[in-house]
C-alpha cells in the first residue's frame, strides 16, 4: 500500500509538509485507515478523530496508532550481458 508523503494535518488551507511517522486507523468490525501523522501533529489529529467519532462522522471504534516502518532497497538493473547470461542458462536447462 502506498502511503501519503505528507502528514494529514491541515491548518485552515495549509497542509503540513513533514513526512508522516504514524499510521492512524480505527478498528471496529473492520480496520479503517483514517490518515497519517508526523510526531508534531499526532495529538492534534487524535483530538480531531475523537471529535469526529462523537459526531458519528467516522466509525466509533478503537484508535490504532502504528509507527511507519521505512523500507529501502537498492535498485538492481540488468545489463544486456546479464539478460544474455540468464537466457543462455535457461536454454541450456531445457
Amino acid at each position: 500500500m502506498t502511503l501519503p508523503t505528507k502528514c494529514s494535518f491541515f491548518n485552515h488551507v495549509t497542509q503540513c509538509d513533514i513526512p508522516p511517522s504514524y499510521i492512524l486507523s480505527i478498528i471496529e468490525t473492520e480496520e479503517y485507515l483514517i490518515g497519517v501523522s508526523c510526531l508534531e501533529h499526532l495529538e492534534s489529529i487524535k483530538s480531531k478523530i475523537k471529535k469526529l467519532q462523537q459526531t458519528k462522522s467516522i466509525p466509533n471504534g478503537r484508535l490504532k496508532i502504528e509507527n511507519i516502518k521505512m523500507v529501502s532497497t537498492t535498485c538492481i538493473k540488468g545489463s544486456p550481458e546479464d539478460y544474455q547470461e540468464v537466457y543462455s542458462k535457461r536454454s541450456s536447462e531445457n
